[in-house]
């Protein structure tokens, strides 16, 4: 949902919905896998991509802030804050709506055209957003579940989780990406967004990992 303004507004929805048990419908080898790790400023990331055939390179800085005004969320190509910034992501004030936008010029809050992931329920456990694919659409919904890889040879403590995502077609259900949080004692690792479905459009893939970022960093102030 676009936004009608240049400021994000508030737009609160009361219903509830449950942590999902089990995440993936369908087994395979993901096409992108993004690790990410805590950069040398703790509350920025480091995504490191890799796919079946390549190994693992530093792709994107994300910026993470709190700072009132201020986009709670920077997604830059390269592995430093000083990188081009492709999207930024803004937390709505009085609700758990997130609003987000791309472009040439994303850091300037009143020209960049937002979408908007709708918050579904009051626990922040499901968000709706509608992805434009060429002439086309669709819906997607991010999720919370106990089992993003979908196995029964999870651990407990991993199962315990609350920060685990997947990303499905809300019409279809399929399974389109997940986030893996990072469940033991190393303080780097934060987790592994994987994308199971690619569009062939960077912009896609882009979007996957900016609404995912962005509940992320949202989880981990509630």
């Amino acid at each position: 949902m676009e936004s009608t303004s240049g400021a994000p507004s508030a737009a609160p929805n009361t219903s509830s919905a449950p942590v999902e048990s089990t995440a993936v419908p369908e087994r395979g080898e993901a096409l992108r896998e993004y690790s990410i790790t805590h950069a040398s400023k703790h509350r920025d990331f480091l995504l490191h991509m890799s796919t079946p055939t390549s190994k693992s390179v530093i792709t994107h800085y994300v910026g993470n802030s709190n700072a009132i005004g201020k986009p709670a969320v920077k997604l830059r190509e390269g592995d430093s804050k000083e990188g081009r910034l492709l999207g930024v992501a803004i937390f709505v004030p009085l609700s758990n709506n997130i609003d987000f936008g791309f472009g040439e010029d994303p850091e300037n809050l009143s020209t960049t055209s937002w979408e908007r992931l709708e918050n579904l329920s009051t626990a922040a456990n499901t968000y709706r957003l509608k992805v434009g694919l060429g002439e086309s659409s669709r819906t997607v919904l991010w999720k919370r579940t106990h089992s993003p890889d979908g196995t029964s040879e999870a651990s407990i403590f991993s199962k315990m989780s609350m920060q685990h995502l997947k990303l499905v077609d809300e019409t279809r259900g399929k399974l389109l990406a997940t986030y893996t949080n990072h469940v033991g004692l190393s303080r780097k690792n934060k987790g592994t967004i994987r994308i199971w479905h690619d569009t062939g459009d960077e912009a896609w893939v882009q979007t996957v990992l900016l609404t995912a970022l962005a509940i992320i960093e949202r989880n981990g102030r509630m």
